[in-house]
């Protein structure tokens, strides 16, 4: 049986790590929905990642390579998107230095590396970040408002919508939203 859609296997059977096994619509889904949905990346079975190896000849090569670019992703933990709103393709680690250019096809968005905002297509290989202290302060001041917080892993923002206060960031870092204290010593 599918451990994913209880059917009977009547094709290829996909092993899983701990011994589970998937058919292959089950082990496409899974993958799918893995590469849409970070939290749910890597894909696993029984808390244990299933390597792309084991999967990789019943996935497209279209779901390999946004299951690669994936694992780039979820493994880096100061990240820069593409500045376009309507694109933020992820672009790599925050570097000083650096000019991160969008490989979508017609965006063309040059990203500073480090201040992450928008540089115009003709301006210098390098710029002057600067450091708005406004807009900073408008951050700050909205997040104390509606009530977020940081991360005391990777100071990204978290918002608590709804449920405990246990939080697993992105990063890994697990903490009390309340107090920002590791998880289960406060």
């Amino acid at each position: 049986k599918c451990v994913a859609c209880l059917d009977p296997i009547t094709g290829v059977r996909v092993g899983a790590p701990c011994g589970h096994e998937f058919d292959i619509p089950c082990v496409r889904d899974l993958f799918q929905t893995a590469v849409r949905d970070e939290s749910t990346f890597p894909p696993r079975c029984c808390y244990m990642s299933i390597p792309l190896v084991s999967v990789q000849p019943y996935l497209t090569p279209d779901l390999i390579d946004r299951y690669v670019e994936r694992d780039k992703e979820s493994g880096t933990v100061n990240r820069v998107y593409c500045a376009r709103q309507n694109c933020s393709r992820f672009l790599g680690a925050r570097v000083k230095n650096t000019t991160l250019e969008c490989p979508v096809p017609g965006c063309l968005t040059r990203t500073c590396g480090w201040c992450k905002i928008e540089l115009p297509l003709m301006s210098p290989p390098r710029h002057k970040c600067t450091n708005d202290g406004d807009v900073d302060k408008q951050v700050l001041k909205l997040s104390q408002h509606e009530g977020w917080t940081r991360c005391p892993g990777c100071g990204q923002m978290i918002e608590l919508n709804k449920g405990c206060y246990h939080i697993t960031c992105r990063c890994k870092t697990e903490f009390c939203y309340l107090c920002t204290a590791p998880w289960k010593t406060c």
